[in-house]
């Protein structure tokens, strides 16, 4: 496959050095523990055939590791291969920390090990115990298991990022300890060796000196658990701006809002004026209705999920005032897609307080972009949405949508019930059928309002069978030149949008969602009950080189005012008490996430890097970005326009955009799993300030 297609190979790549490369610190760590365990023993042997079987048995297990090594090399080179910054920290930080010690072993221990693996039957004397006890033989051995222990904490836990300076030094130290603390103890024991009441000392001292040892280990080991289990909860109150990680992305440095700035309740909509389509949402419990029967104790929007339709011109002047009736829940509502003024983005803690049960808020705003977007409460939105707290908000043009086409707004949602998760477009998880006469334009707006991806850790596939469509816009922003496209199998991120469009044929057309082929929906002419053929083989639709023509206002080689990093990772760790593979931005979780700053007008290119195990739908608020490239290759075909991003492991997207949208933002991964076990960082505007808090001590809880 070509460098730069979609999926891409070098994403495949990257995965399987990675997956093995964790693997192998593991496999390491056991042989290198087996190899400790053995020649802190070789003194101990109590016969001449014992210890040369014990010698050569830690040859063997030298040689294993060997093997491994290179293996271990091997999956590296893989990552390389894809990109430097997937491997720089193993070839930097873990390789010389692993291969200093596995050096010693092959100056010092071997050649002793060696002999003694072909000496004669001469019995076990004083020196040759000595030379087994000998701190320059055993202790290399000791240091490297060690060592490889930093491995896979260095593979699971710590993954470190650029610089790496401080990274030596914290991977360093434990095992310059050790080899002071072990050569110390070893020596120790080579007294013991060569004590003249050596033989007297029995093996149940021994053990009860090992047991003992074990003990201490095992408290020291459960009382830092939980230390670092209690350390890592968030504060019970704090702001989106109370840390000082703030990334100025090569700019000058400048002002992270403080007293005299602007405060996102200046940055609101009109408040004046009579709006030209008002809407009133109140959130409430209901039981839903599936097609397929199965009911479910949603929370909703006026009784119903998807919330109502909410259908507007370009220019409107729209005004929504939320209800809140759910008597055990906080809600807000967040224009997934629409860049509104920053105070009616609707994040809790962040531009408002989330409306608390008996409240109420009113939003207004211009609808200033046409196209396809959604809303929802961005109050603890992984449950809240998952159950039900969301729907579409379509704008369309000033002059309305083209003479006699028919508009279908696809919802795809996955809800979950005590027994199953239930897969569905909208509250249809059965096939629908809707009747549309042949010639008729046909516009299918798909929305994937879903927390997470499907479970090939890939965005959600769609297919469409039956005849060949155009994908008219993405994300709300129209695609220029769109070539027709034959059996396409759509890869949606979460929180993304398709605008797909075709004239209707002579026969049926199927809209399926290939995590249920039961469900779907067919558009037939009158008359037609027939149901085309699930294809689900069709080529993977990738926007970096689709349509034609239109203008750039920047591409990857353009000059920029900041240029930021976002390096997506994952890491075994404790996290607001509880123990997650936790993804991390930069080294960090939220609230330790970097804040990227920027200044009104400033032109801004964002690297965003997934050398993490999962995907990640990153989704800025308040801004479109323009894809520049992806693993290297430049994007070609219609300006590909984004405020969804799906990156999936291994792959590198470049992305562009004018700061030109005054306020704090949140940019986060929505999938929503993610986004709450910390996956979550702001843009924010020189001076912006916000009165709001977040965490457990105030109604806001935002992810």
């Amino acid at each position: 496959m070509p460098r730069g297609a979609h999926p891409s190979y070098v994403g495949v790549m990257f995965e399987v050095g990675e997956n093995a490369d964790g693997i192998l610190a593991g496999v390491l760590f056991l042989i290198w523990l087996s190899a400790a365990i053995l020649a802190t023993r070789l003194a101990w042997r109590p016969t001449p055939e014992a210890l040369r079987k014990s010698a050569r048995r830690l040859l063997r297990l030298l040689v294993a590791a060997l093997v491994v090594l290179v293996v271990k090399c091997v999956a590296i080179g893989l990552m390389l291969a894809v990109d430097w910054i997937f491997a720089d920290n193993r070839v930097i930080v873990q390789m010389p920390l692993l291969l200093l010690p596995m050096l010693a072993v092959a100056i010092w221990t071997v050649p002793g090990l060696r002999a003694l693996a072909d000496r004669d039957d001469a019995p076990v004397d004083v020196e040759t115990r000595s030379a087994a006890a000998d701190p320059r033989f055993v202790v290399p051995v000791q240091v490297t298991a060690v060592a490889t222990v930093i491995g896979v904490y260095f593979a699971y836990v710590s993954r470190p990022v650029p610089s790496y300076v401080d990274d030596i030094a914290t991977h360093a130290a434990p095992i310059l300890l050790s080899v002071v603390v072990l050569w110390f103890w070893q020596g120790r024991r080579l007294r013991v060796v060569t004590a003249t009441d050596f033989a007297r000392r029995g093996r149940r001292a021994r053990a009860l000196r090992a047991t003992a040892q074990a003990a201490v280990v095992v408290l020291v080991v459960a009382a830092g658990i939980t230390y670092v289990a209690q350390s890592s909860r968030l504060p019970d109150r704090m702001t989106m701006t109370s840390h000082d990680n703030v990334d100025y992305g090569g700019g000058p440095s400048i002002g992270h809002g403080g007293h005299g700035g602007t405060s996102v309740d200046d940055l609101r909509g009109p408040q004046t004026g009579k709006p030209n389509k008002a809407f009133t949402l109140t959130a409430k419990n209901a039981t839903i209705r599936l097609s397929s029967g199965t009911e479910i104790k949603a929370l909703t929007y006026n009784g119903q999920s998807p919330g109502p339709e909410l259908r507007v011109r370009e220019g409107d002047l729209v005004e929504v005032t939320l209800h809140n009736e759910i008597p055990d829940e906080n809600v807000t509502i967040h224009w997934h897609g629409l860049d509104v003024p920053n105070g009616e983005d609707g994040v809790a803690g962040a531009t408002q307080n989330a409306v608390e049960p008996g409240g109420s808020f009113t939003y207004r705003f211009i609808a200033e972009q046409v196209g396809t977007f959604w809303y929802h409460t961005h109050q603890n939105p992984l449950e809240a949405i998952r159950r039900g707290l969301f729907g579409a908000l379509i704008v369309e043009p000033r002059d309305g949508p083209p003479p006699g086409e028919r508009d279908f707004v696809v919802q795809a949602h996955e809800w979950r019930t005590p027994d199953d998760n239930i897969v569905s477009f909208g509250t249809s998880d059965t096939l629908q059928r809707q009747e549309v006469a042949p010639g008729t334009p046909v516009r299918l707006r798909l929305i994937n309002t879903d927390n997470n991806p499907s479970t090939d850790s890939r965005p959600r596939a769609l297919t469409i069978n039956g005849t060949p469509v155009r994908v008219a816009a993405i994300d709300g922003v129209d695609v220029n030149g769109p070539t027709p496209l034959t059996d396409p199998r759509f890869g949606l991120a979460t929180g993304g949008r398709y605008d797909v469009t075709f004239t209707m044929p002579a026969g049926p057309v199927r809209l399926t969602d290939l995590a249920n082929r039961d469900g779907g929906l067919v558009l037939a002419p009158p008359g037609d009950t027939s149901t085309p053929k699930i294809v689900d083989d069709g080529d993977q639709f990738d926007p970096l080189s689709y349509g034609s023509g239109g203008s750039r206002p920047f591409d990857a080689g353009s000059s920029y005012d900041r240029s930021f990093t976002q390096l997506l990772d994952d890491r075994l760790s404790f996290y607001n008490g509880g123990l997650h593979l936790v993804p991390i931005i930069n080294g960090h979780s939220f609230p330790n996430t970097p804040t990227l700053m920027v200044r009104m007008d400033d032109v801004v290119k964002v690297r965003i890097v997934n050398r993490s195990h999962q995907n990640h739908p990153m989704h800025l608020h308040g801004h479109h970005a323009l894809v520049l490239s992806r693993n290297g290759v430049r994007a070609t075909g219609s300006p590909w326009w984004i405020d969804s991003l799906d990156v999936i492991p291994g792959e590198i997207y470049e992305i562009g955009f004018k700061a030109d949208n005054p306020g704090l933002w949140m940019d986060h991964c929505h999938n929503l799993d993610h986004a709450a076990n910390g996956m979550v960082m702001h843009l924010a505007y020189e001076g912006v300030t916000s009165p709001y808090e977040l965490g457990r001590g105030t109604p806001n809880q935002p992810e």
